[in-house]
Protein backbone atom coordinates (compact mmCIF):
# COMPACT_ATOMS: atom_id res chain seq x y z
CA UNK A 1 0.00 0.00 0.00
CA UNK A 2 2.68 2.49 0.92
CA UNK A 3 4.45 2.12 -2.44
CA UNK A 4 1.17 2.82 -4.24
CA UNK A 5 0.68 5.93 -2.12
CA UNK A 6 4.17 7.26 -2.73
CA UNK A 7 3.83 6.61 -6.47
CA UNK A 8 0.53 8.46 -6.49
CA UNK A 9 2.06 11.53 -4.86
CA UNK A 10 5.02 11.63 -7.19
CA UNK A 11 2.88 10.96 -10.28
CA UNK A 12 0.41 13.67 -9.32
CA UNK A 13 3.02 16.29 -8.69
CA UNK A 14 5.87 15.75 -11.09
CA UNK A 15 4.68 18.18 -13.77
CA UNK A 16 4.29 20.82 -11.12
CA UNK A 17 7.74 20.02 -9.78
CA UNK A 18 9.25 20.54 -13.20
CA UNK A 19 7.49 23.71 -14.31
CA UNK A 20 6.21 25.60 -11.29
CA UNK A 21 7.98 28.75 -10.20
CA UNK A 22 9.52 29.29 -13.63
CA UNK A 23 7.27 31.97 -15.12
CA UNK A 24 8.95 34.23 -17.72
CA UNK A 25 10.96 36.98 -16.04
CA UNK A 26 9.73 40.55 -15.91
CA UNK A 27 10.21 42.77 -18.93
CA UNK A 28 13.30 44.94 -18.66
CA UNK A 29 12.59 48.62 -18.17
CA UNK A 30 12.76 50.86 -21.22
CA UNK A 31 16.15 52.49 -21.73
CA UNK A 32 15.13 56.03 -22.52
CA UNK A 33 15.92 57.94 -25.68
CA UNK A 34 19.67 58.54 -25.47
CA UNK A 35 21.97 56.83 -28.00
CA UNK A 36 23.30 53.47 -26.85
CA UNK A 37 26.93 53.00 -25.85
CA UNK A 38 28.70 49.87 -27.11
CA UNK A 39 30.64 47.60 -24.74
CA UNK A 40 33.84 49.14 -26.08
CA UNK A 41 32.67 52.62 -25.26
CA UNK A 42 31.78 53.83 -28.77
CA UNK A 43 28.35 55.07 -29.80
CA UNK A 44 26.27 53.19 -32.37
CA UNK A 45 25.29 55.28 -35.35
CA UNK A 46 21.75 53.85 -35.22
CA UNK A 47 21.59 53.65 -31.43
CA UNK A 48 18.78 56.16 -31.06
CA UNK A 49 16.61 54.38 -33.60
CA UNK A 50 17.35 51.01 -31.99
CA UNK A 51 16.28 52.30 -28.59
CA UNK A 52 13.11 53.78 -30.04
CA UNK A 53 12.17 50.38 -31.47
CA UNK A 54 13.16 48.71 -28.19
CA UNK A 55 11.02 51.05 -26.10
CA UNK A 56 8.07 50.61 -28.43
CA UNK A 57 8.53 46.85 -28.09
CA UNK A 58 8.38 47.16 -24.31
CA UNK A 59 5.11 49.12 -24.56
CA UNK A 60 3.57 46.65 -27.00
CA UNK A 61 4.63 43.74 -24.80
CA UNK A 62 2.98 45.35 -21.79
CA UNK A 63 -0.21 45.73 -23.86
CA UNK A 64 -0.14 42.04 -24.78
CA UNK A 65 0.56 42.71 -28.46
CA UNK A 66 3.26 40.09 -28.61
CA UNK A 67 3.72 39.70 -32.37
CA UNK A 68 4.08 43.46 -32.77
CA UNK A 69 6.55 43.51 -29.86
CA UNK A 70 8.59 40.75 -31.53
CA UNK A 71 8.84 42.82 -34.71
CA UNK A 72 10.07 45.87 -32.76
CA UNK A 73 12.65 43.89 -30.79
CA UNK A 74 13.93 42.25 -33.98
CA UNK A 75 14.33 45.66 -35.58
CA UNK A 76 16.12 46.96 -32.49
CA UNK A 77 18.70 44.15 -32.55
CA UNK A 78 19.11 44.52 -36.32
CA UNK A 79 20.04 48.16 -35.83
CA UNK A 80 22.10 47.53 -32.71
CA UNK A 81 23.20 43.86 -32.43
CA UNK A 82 24.67 44.31 -28.94
CA UNK A 83 21.51 45.74 -27.35
CA UNK A 84 21.36 43.11 -24.62
CA UNK A 85 17.95 43.89 -23.15
CA UNK A 86 16.33 43.72 -26.59
CA UNK A 87 17.68 40.19 -27.07
CA UNK A 88 16.48 39.26 -23.60
CA UNK A 89 12.98 40.69 -24.04
CA UNK A 90 12.72 39.13 -27.48
CA UNK A 91 13.40 35.79 -25.80
CA UNK A 92 10.71 36.45 -23.19
CA UNK A 93 8.09 37.23 -25.83
CA UNK A 94 9.08 34.34 -28.08
CA UNK A 95 8.78 32.00 -25.11
CA UNK A 96 5.34 33.41 -24.33
CA UNK A 97 4.22 32.61 -27.89
CA UNK A 98 5.53 29.04 -27.61
CA UNK A 99 8.66 29.51 -29.70
CA UNK A 100 11.14 27.94 -27.27
CA UNK A 101 13.79 27.49 -29.98
CA UNK A 102 13.75 31.18 -30.82
CA UNK A 103 13.68 32.12 -27.14
CA UNK A 104 16.72 29.94 -26.40
CA UNK A 105 18.68 31.58 -29.23
CA UNK A 106 17.82 35.07 -27.94
CA UNK A 107 18.70 34.24 -24.34
CA UNK A 108 22.01 32.70 -25.45
CA UNK A 109 22.88 35.88 -27.30
CA UNK A 110 22.02 37.94 -24.22
CA UNK A 111 24.31 35.94 -21.93
CA UNK A 112 27.10 35.94 -24.49
CA UNK A 113 26.92 39.73 -24.62
CA UNK A 114 26.58 40.03 -20.83
CA UNK A 115 27.78 36.88 -19.01
CA UNK A 116 26.65 38.20 -15.62
CA UNK A 117 23.03 38.69 -16.76
CA UNK A 118 21.46 36.41 -14.12
CA UNK A 119 17.85 36.90 -15.29
CA UNK A 120 18.81 35.80 -18.79
CA UNK A 121 20.60 32.71 -17.46
CA UNK A 122 17.49 31.87 -15.43
CA UNK A 123 15.16 32.41 -18.41
CA UNK A 124 17.41 30.24 -20.56
CA UNK A 125 17.21 27.55 -17.89
CA UNK A 126 13.42 27.73 -17.96
CA UNK A 127 13.29 27.41 -21.74
CA UNK A 128 15.72 24.49 -21.75
CA UNK A 129 13.73 22.69 -19.03
CA UNK A 130 10.56 23.05 -21.07
CA UNK A 131 12.40 21.54 -24.03
CA UNK A 132 13.40 18.60 -21.83
CA UNK A 133 17.10 19.55 -21.65
CA UNK A 134 17.42 19.24 -17.88
CA UNK A 135 21.22 19.10 -17.94
CA UNK A 136 21.38 22.38 -19.84
CA UNK A 137 18.75 23.91 -17.56
CA UNK A 138 20.71 22.96 -14.45
CA UNK A 139 23.83 24.57 -15.90
CA UNK A 140 21.97 27.82 -16.58
CA UNK A 141 20.23 27.96 -13.19
CA UNK A 142 23.62 27.51 -11.53
CA UNK A 143 25.08 30.27 -13.69
CA UNK A 144 22.26 32.58 -12.62
CA UNK A 145 22.96 31.79 -8.96
CA UNK A 146 26.67 32.35 -9.43
CA UNK A 147 25.94 35.97 -10.32
CA UNK A 148 22.89 36.41 -8.07
CA UNK A 149 22.87 33.95 -5.15
CA UNK A 150 19.59 35.31 -3.76
CA UNK A 151 17.61 34.75 -6.98
CA UNK A 152 14.72 32.77 -5.52
CA UNK A 153 13.26 31.57 -8.83
CA UNK A 154 16.63 30.17 -9.87
CA UNK A 155 16.86 28.11 -6.66
CA UNK A 156 13.31 26.90 -7.28
CA UNK A 157 13.99 26.10 -10.94
CA UNK A 158 17.24 24.34 -10.10
CA UNK A 159 15.45 22.30 -7.46
CA UNK A 160 12.76 21.32 -9.95
CA UNK A 161 15.29 20.29 -12.61
CA UNK A 162 17.34 18.25 -10.12
CA UNK A 163 14.08 16.70 -8.87
CA UNK A 164 13.13 15.65 -12.40
CA UNK A 165 16.63 14.19 -12.88
CA UNK A 166 16.20 12.08 -9.74
CA UNK A 167 18.66 14.02 -7.56
CA UNK A 168 16.37 14.28 -4.55
CA UNK A 169 19.04 15.44 -2.12
CA UNK A 170 20.05 18.25 -4.45
CA UNK A 171 16.43 19.20 -5.10
CA UNK A 172 15.62 19.31 -1.38
CA UNK A 173 18.65 21.55 -0.74
CA UNK A 174 17.53 24.00 -3.45
CA UNK A 175 13.89 24.06 -2.32
CA UNK A 176 15.07 24.79 1.22
CA UNK A 177 17.35 27.54 -0.09
CA UNK A 178 14.43 29.18 -1.87
CA UNK A 179 12.33 28.97 1.31
CA UNK A 180 15.06 30.61 3.37
CA UNK A 181 14.83 33.54 0.97
CA UNK A 182 11.03 33.47 0.76
CA UNK A 183 9.27 31.39 3.45
CA UNK A 184 5.90 31.98 1.78
CA UNK A 185 6.81 30.48 -1.58
CA UNK A 186 3.95 28.04 -2.06
CA UNK A 187 5.51 26.14 -4.96
CA UNK A 188 8.69 25.44 -3.00
CA UNK A 189 6.76 24.05 -0.02
CA UNK A 190 4.71 21.84 -2.34
CA UNK A 191 7.66 20.56 -4.36
CA UNK A 192 9.70 20.03 -1.21
CA UNK A 193 6.84 17.87 0.05
CA UNK A 194 6.99 15.81 -3.14
CA UNK A 195 10.73 15.32 -2.85
CA UNK A 196 10.55 14.38 0.82
CA UNK A 197 7.78 11.89 0.07
CA UNK A 198 9.97 10.27 -2.56
CA UNK A 199 12.74 9.84 0.03
CA UNK A 200 10.26 8.22 2.44
CA UNK A 201 10.31 11.09 4.95
CA UNK A 202 6.54 11.34 5.32
CA UNK A 203 6.73 13.31 8.58
CA UNK A 204 8.67 16.17 6.98
CA UNK A 205 6.53 15.95 3.84
CA UNK A 206 3.37 16.41 5.92
CA UNK A 207 4.78 19.66 7.30
CA UNK A 208 5.37 20.96 3.78
CA UNK A 209 1.92 19.99 2.51
CA UNK A 210 0.38 21.66 5.56
CA UNK A 211 2.38 24.81 4.79
CA UNK A 212 1.16 24.67 1.19
CA UNK A 213 -2.46 24.34 2.30
CA UNK A 214 -2.06 27.16 4.82
CA UNK A 215 -0.66 29.51 2.17
CA UNK A 216 -3.04 28.33 -0.57
CA UNK A 217 -6.26 27.10 1.07
CA UNK A 218 -7.96 26.37 -2.26
CA UNK A 219 -5.24 23.94 -3.43
CA UNK A 220 -7.08 20.62 -3.58
CA UNK A 221 -3.93 18.75 -4.64
CA UNK A 222 -2.12 19.85 -1.48
CA UNK A 223 -4.89 18.39 0.70
CA UNK A 224 -4.89 15.23 -1.41
CA UNK A 225 -1.14 14.76 -1.06
CA UNK A 226 -1.41 15.50 2.65
CA UNK A 227 -4.00 12.74 2.88
CA UNK A 228 -1.72 10.34 1.02
CA UNK A 229 1.19 11.09 3.36
CA UNK A 230 -0.99 10.64 6.45
CA UNK A 231 -2.35 7.38 5.03
CA UNK A 232 1.21 6.17 4.47
CA UNK A 233 1.82 6.79 8.18
CA UNK A 234 -1.35 4.81 9.07
CA UNK A 235 -3.18 7.92 10.28
CA UNK A 236 -6.46 6.89 8.66
CA UNK A 237 -8.64 9.45 10.43
CA UNK A 238 -6.32 12.27 9.39
CA UNK A 239 -6.16 10.97 5.83
CA UNK A 240 -9.95 10.72 5.58
CA UNK A 241 -10.31 14.30 6.78
CA UNK A 242 -7.85 15.61 4.19
CA UNK A 243 -9.37 13.61 1.31
CA UNK A 244 -12.79 15.01 2.20
CA UNK A 245 -11.30 18.51 2.28
CA UNK A 246 -9.80 17.96 -1.18
CA UNK A 247 -13.17 16.75 -2.48
CA UNK A 248 -15.00 19.78 -1.11
CA UNK A 249 -12.65 21.87 -3.23
CA UNK A 250 -12.62 19.53 -6.24
CA UNK A 251 -15.53 17.06 -6.28
CA UNK A 252 -14.27 15.36 -9.47
CA UNK A 253 -10.84 14.47 -8.03
CA UNK A 254 -10.82 10.76 -8.88
CA UNK A 255 -7.65 10.08 -6.90
CA UNK A 256 -9.16 11.55 -3.73
CA UNK A 257 -12.29 9.41 -4.14
CA UNK A 258 -10.17 6.28 -4.70
CA UNK A 259 -7.85 6.85 -1.75
CA UNK A 260 -10.74 7.86 0.49
CA UNK A 261 -12.21 4.48 -0.43
CA UNK A 262 -8.97 2.75 0.58
CA UNK A 263 -8.93 4.54 3.93
CA UNK A 264 -12.60 3.81 4.62
CA UNK A 265 -12.11 0.13 3.78
CA UNK A 266 -9.13 -0.02 6.14
CA UNK A 267 -11.42 1.43 8.82
CA UNK A 268 -13.99 -1.31 8.15
CA UNK A 269 -16.49 0.84 6.23
CA UNK A 270 -16.93 -1.48 3.25
CA UNK A 271 -20.05 0.20 1.83
CA UNK A 272 -18.46 3.64 2.13
CA UNK A 273 -15.38 2.35 0.32
CA UNK A 274 -17.44 0.87 -2.53
CA UNK A 275 -19.30 4.15 -2.95
CA UNK A 276 -16.01 6.07 -3.21
CA UNK A 277 -14.49 3.66 -5.72
CA UNK A 278 -17.62 3.99 -7.84
CA UNK A 279 -17.37 7.78 -7.66
CA UNK A 280 -13.73 7.60 -8.70
CA UNK A 281 -14.67 5.51 -11.73
CA UNK A 282 -17.42 7.96 -12.63
CA UNK A 283 -14.73 10.59 -13.15
CA UNK A 284 -11.89 8.34 -14.31
CA UNK A 285 -13.25 5.12 -15.69
CA UNK A 286 -9.99 3.85 -17.14
CA UNK A 287 -8.00 3.37 -13.96
CA UNK A 288 -7.11 -0.31 -13.56
CA UNK A 289 -6.23 0.06 -9.88
CA UNK A 290 -9.62 1.51 -8.98
CA UNK A 291 -11.42 -1.31 -10.81
CA UNK A 292 -9.22 -3.80 -8.95
CA UNK A 293 -9.82 -2.25 -5.53
CA UNK A 294 -13.56 -2.08 -6.18
CA UNK A 295 -13.42 -5.77 -7.09
CA UNK A 296 -11.67 -6.58 -3.80
CA UNK A 297 -14.36 -4.75 -1.86
CA UNK A 298 -17.17 -6.45 -3.77
CA UNK A 299 -15.51 -9.82 -3.22
CA UNK A 300 -15.35 -9.13 0.51
CA UNK A 301 -19.05 -8.26 0.34
CA UNK A 302 -19.63 -11.69 -1.27
CA UNK A 303 -20.68 -10.13 -4.58
CA UNK A 304 -18.56 -12.49 -6.64
CA UNK A 305 -20.17 -11.71 -9.99
CA UNK A 306 -19.57 -8.01 -9.45
CA UNK A 307 -15.99 -8.67 -8.36
CA UNK A 308 -15.26 -10.84 -11.40
CA UNK A 309 -16.61 -8.14 -13.72
CA UNK A 310 -14.39 -5.50 -12.09
CA UNK A 311 -11.27 -7.69 -12.21
CA UNK A 312 -11.91 -8.25 -15.92
CA UNK A 313 -12.27 -4.47 -16.44
CA UNK A 314 -8.95 -3.93 -14.65
CA UNK A 315 -7.29 -6.51 -16.89
CA UNK A 316 -8.71 -4.97 -20.06
CA UNK A 317 -6.96 -1.76 -19.06
CA UNK A 318 -3.80 -3.40 -17.73
CA UNK A 319 -3.35 -6.95 -19.09
CA UNK A 320 -0.05 -7.39 -17.23
CA UNK A 321 -1.61 -6.65 -13.83
CA UNK A 322 -0.44 -9.84 -12.14
CA UNK A 323 -2.29 -9.35 -8.84
CA UNK A 324 -5.58 -8.86 -10.67
CA UNK A 325 -5.06 -12.18 -12.44
CA UNK A 326 -4.43 -13.87 -9.08
CA UNK A 327 -7.48 -12.33 -7.43
CA UNK A 328 -9.69 -13.09 -10.41
CA UNK A 329 -8.53 -16.68 -10.06
CA UNK A 330 -9.60 -16.66 -6.40
CA UNK A 331 -13.06 -15.32 -7.32
CA UNK A 332 -13.48 -17.88 -10.10
CA UNK A 333 -12.55 -20.68 -7.70
CA UNK A 334 -15.25 -19.48 -5.33
CA UNK A 335 -17.71 -19.64 -8.25
CA UNK A 336 -16.68 -23.28 -9.00
CA UNK A 337 -15.01 -22.44 -12.30
CA UNK A 338 -11.68 -24.28 -11.93
CA UNK A 339 -10.63 -24.22 -15.58
CA UNK A 340 -10.94 -20.44 -15.83
CA UNK A 341 -9.31 -20.02 -12.41
CA UNK A 342 -6.35 -22.13 -13.52
CA UNK A 343 -5.82 -19.86 -16.52
CA UNK A 344 -5.67 -16.83 -14.26
CA UNK A 345 -3.18 -18.37 -11.83
CA UNK A 346 -0.97 -19.46 -14.74
CA UNK A 347 -1.07 -15.91 -16.09
CA UNK A 348 -0.18 -14.59 -12.65
CA UNK A 349 2.86 -16.86 -12.49
CA UNK A 350 3.91 -15.80 -15.98
CA UNK A 351 3.75 -12.10 -15.12
CA UNK A 352 4.72 -11.74 -11.47
CA UNK A 353 8.37 -10.80 -10.78
CA UNK A 354 10.23 -13.44 -8.78
CA UNK A 355 11.18 -11.20 -5.86
CA UNK A 356 11.29 -11.96 -2.13
CA UNK A 357 8.10 -10.00 -1.60
CA UNK A 358 6.24 -12.14 -4.14
CA UNK A 359 7.55 -15.56 -3.07
CA UNK A 360 4.58 -16.36 -0.84
CA UNK A 361 2.10 -15.54 -3.60
CA UNK A 362 4.08 -17.52 -6.15
CA UNK A 363 4.23 -20.64 -3.96
CA UNK A 364 0.55 -20.32 -3.11
CA UNK A 365 -0.40 -20.02 -6.80
CA UNK A 366 1.63 -23.12 -7.64
CA UNK A 367 -0.09 -25.08 -4.88
CA UNK A 368 -3.51 -23.89 -6.02
CA UNK A 369 -2.79 -25.00 -9.58
CA UNK A 370 -1.95 -28.50 -8.37
CA UNK A 371 -5.23 -28.68 -6.46
CA UNK A 372 -7.23 -27.27 -9.37
CA UNK A 373 -5.60 -29.81 -11.68
CA UNK A 374 -6.91 -32.60 -9.47
CA UNK A 375 -10.42 -31.17 -9.62
CA UNK A 376 -10.24 -30.79 -13.38
CA UNK A 377 -8.99 -34.39 -13.77
CA UNK A 378 -11.73 -35.80 -11.57
CA UNK A 379 -14.47 -33.43 -12.67
CA UNK A 380 -15.08 -32.34 -9.10
CA UNK A 381 -16.30 -28.86 -8.14
CA UNK A 382 -13.66 -26.40 -7.03
CA UNK A 383 -15.51 -25.44 -3.88
CA UNK A 384 -14.32 -28.69 -2.31
CA UNK A 385 -11.23 -26.68 -1.35
CA UNK A 386 -11.49 -23.31 0.38
CA UNK A 387 -10.09 -20.56 -1.89
CA UNK A 388 -7.07 -18.59 -0.65
CA UNK A 389 -7.48 -14.98 0.38
CA UNK A 390 -7.16 -12.36 -2.36
CA UNK A 391 -3.90 -10.44 -2.70
CA UNK A 392 -3.97 -6.74 -1.80
CA UNK A 393 -0.89 -5.21 -3.35
CA UNK A 394 -0.22 -4.56 -7.06
CA UNK A 395 2.33 -6.52 -9.05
Amino acid sequence: MNNRIVQAIVRAGMVTALLVGTAPPSVAMAKGDSPAVSPGGGRHQNGGDALAHYNRGVSLQAEGKLQDAIAKYREAVRLQPDLVDAHYNLGVVLAATGDQTGAIASYRTAVQLKPGFSAAHHALGVALAKRGDLTGAIEEYRAALQYQPDLVVAHQGLGAALHAKGDLAGAIAEYRASLRLNPNLVEAHYNLGLALTATGDQTAAIEEYRATARLQPDNAQAYFNLGLALQAKRDLNGAIEEYRHALRLQPDHAGAHHNLGLALKAKGDLLGAIAQYQEALRFEGKDAYTHHDLALALQEKQDLDGAIAQYREALKLKPDYATAHYNLGVALMAKSRPKEASQEFREYLRLVPDTPGNRTGIERAKTILKVLGQFEDKGKPAEASAPPPPKRGPS
